[in-house]
């Protein structure tokens, strides 16, 4: 039975920082019992249900703020450890290596080598004392297995066995999310093309292709603001809920509104995800592109009288309001694809990788690659694109890399003699 609460807890609730700890899975945590409670309706609403029917703030004191972000940090620990190899790293002396920055760490006790409810809570004293560990954002594999080697974690061979671990652990999750991925369908006119390449081994970027009720192919690609396993935990849940809301949904714009309402609760707070939909009718060539918080994808027609242009009018990302919200600052763009042309969309890790003398590979690069590639084909094309973000920046990206494309094929009597392409003269 709900009670009305003071106006000073109300006042507490909306502005008292004790009153707003949260859980990387969105549950409120009580200041007064330290339970954590589901806030998919939001923070303030959850707390003023939960304190209306508990009556927890009646006979006691708040905890301190450093008391609560411990227990938020063992929430989290407990969900993230059994997932996320880069958080069970330890030496025969006993040391933990914060993957938050790198540093090794005494007394976080391991009883008969496990990691029981004692070290998630030393661990937890650490994490919330941790100014790098704020961002929620853990250091890459690869640094991660430099920092081993450097710091000689153990006797012997413990650091390359701790290295040879973390790189099983990381490939085995890599794995499990590449066989979540779609295939890329084969349509009778059409080429799909799809680059994938992770950061970190696992990724926060994804695509999806979808097959709608309508019969027309809804093709996604998202972007988990964020690294490493907390996005790629976000892009699984992305992945199951569009394939879901699709079965049912046969217009674009209501599936996102759906997805966006049923995705929020999985979101960090300040987590959002970047989107860009493209639904497509293969007999008619139309498609009704939809960005949400995403850049505008390329459409190049080599022989129409625009060359390239940019596709996709601004929208709202995902995860930043509720569905009236969301569901105004979407709209749709409507293009036909023509014989020849080419609409290609990819992810930030493509213009904003960077060179060790910090200079973007940026817009224009990428628009002289792909005008550059573009006789190899819709795979050829993002395969050479990529190629080239590489070599600007010595192989080492520092995000996620994703570039995706579809082609309307040229008809029969636009192509040679032998059914190929004709290659152009660049001299002509």
């Amino acid at each position: 039975m709900r009670r009305p609460l003071p106006p000073d807890l109300l006042r507490q609730i909306d502005n008292d920082p004790l009153f707003q700890v949260m859980t990387g899975d969105q549950q409120w945590i009580d200041p007064y019992s330290g339970q954590a409670v589901p806030a998919t309706q939001g923070r303030a609403e959850a707390a003023r249900a939960h304190l209306s029917e508990s009556g927890s703030w009646r006979d006691r004191e708040p905890m301190p703020r450093q008391q609560l972000e411990i227990v938020r940090w063992r929430i989290d620990l407990m969900r993230l450890l059994p997932v996320e190899p880069r958080l069970r790293i330890f030496g025969k002396d006993g040391r933990w290596l914060n993957p938050f920055n790198g540093e090794l760490v005494a007394d976080i006790v391991r009883e008969e080598g496990k990691i029981t409810s004692h070290t998630i809570t030393a661990m937890a004293r650490v994490l919330c004392g941790c100014p790098e560990a704020l961002s929620g954002r853990l250091l890459d594999s690869q640094t991660l297995s430099t920092k081993i080697q450097a710091l000689g974690i153990g006797r012997g061979d413990t650091a390359q066995q701790a290295t040879n671990v973390l790189s099983s652990d990381m490939a085995k999750a890599r794995n499990v999310q590449q066989n979540m991925l779609s295939d890329l369908p084969t349509v009778e006119g059409y080429e799909f093309a799809v680059h994938f390449k992770p950061h970190s081994g696992v990724s926060g970027d994804f695509y999806e292709v979808i097959t709608m009720k309508s019969g027309r192919i809804l093709i996604v690609i998202g972007d988990v603001s964020g690294h490493g396993m907390q996005a790629a935990l976000v892009v699984a849940t992305a992945l199951k809920t569009l394939r879901f809301l699709a079965r049912n949904t046969s217009n674009c714009a209501n599936l996102l509104v759906q997805f966006n309402d049923e995705i929020r609760p999985d979101l960090l707070p300040g987590q959002f995800i970047t989107l860009f939909s493209a639904e497509i009718d293969p007999v008619s060539g139309s498609v009704s592109c939809i960005r949400a918080g995403h850049h505008a994808a390329i459409l190049v027609s080599a022989d129409g009288d625009t060359i390239m242009r940019k596709v996709g009018k601004t929208g709202m990302a995902i995860g930043l309001a509720a569905g009236p919200i969301f569901a105004g600052s979407i709209h749709a763009d409507m293009i036909h694809l023509q014989p020849g042309d080419m609409l290609v969309q990819y992810t930030d890790g493509l213009t904003e990788a960077m060179d060790s003398e910090s200079l973007e590979y940026g817009e224009l690069r990428f628009y002289a690659s792909l005008l550059n590639h573009l006789d190899k084909g819709a795979q050829g094309t993002v395969d050479a694109i990529a190629e080239d973000v590489i070599a600007h920046v010595k192989g080492q990206l520092d995000d996620d890399l994703t570039i995706f494309a579809i082609s309307m094929l040229p008809k029969a009597e636009d192509m040679g003699g032998s059914g190929e392409w004709e290659q152009m003269d660049p001299k002509a």
